[in-house]
């Protein structure tokens, strides 16, 4: 049986109504973190993504590049911006206790504590990274970034029954 894959972008009301829902419906989220660099004292998100079920998937971007500007822009949706609508979201996780994965979960949840002032250090349910690191020491030794999300599934694509490159490629593709 073939997946169905629903992936959204939150630019607008709709998506944005879809995403709250899928938080309220979800007791275990993912949520990952994109960055405008590493150090959580001076560089920002620029978006952060979440998914409560296999195959679902939201992302919503807070500071988008203008190459014409040559900087990165705040987004807003119906004149909200979407640093303030993440604040909320992100509490709202806080507040109904969910429990959330990360990979690198002291990366994620530092960045979100300085930039949103949210911190969802209790809310950490599960670091797919520290897992690893606790199975297998040297985490996915010989497969490319040893802690890497890609790394770990290809070390592990035999048991998973899947050709992870090959899958995660046309993932790219589509």
């Amino acid at each position: 049986m073939q997946l169905e894959k629903k992936y959204y972008t939150v630019q607008d009301k709709e998506t944005l109504d879809l995403m709250f829902q899928h938080i309220n419906d979800s007791d275990v989220i993912a949520v990952d973190t994109e960055t405008s660099g590493l150090n959580p004292r001076k560089d920002k998100i620029v978006g952060w993504s979440l998914s409560g079920d296999e195959g679902v998937g939201f992302y919503i971007p807070t500071l988008v590049w203008n190459f014409d500007k040559g900087l990165l822009e705040l987004q807003t949706i119906n004149g909200t911006s979407t640093e303030t609508i993440s604040r909320n979201l992100l509490s709202m996780m806080v507040e109904q206790d969910k429990k959330l994965v990360f990979h690198n979960a002291s990366f994620d949840v530092q960045f979100i504590k300085n930039f949103y002032g949210v911190d969802l250090s209790r809310q950490i349910w599960v670091d797919t990274g520290l897992l690893v690191h606790t199975v297998y020491e040297e985490g996915a030794f010989g497969f490319g970034n040893p802690f890497g999300l890609k790394s770990i599934a290809i070390m592990n694509q035999e048991a998973l029954g899947l050709n992870v490159e090959e899958a995660a490629n046309q993932e790219q593709i589509n």
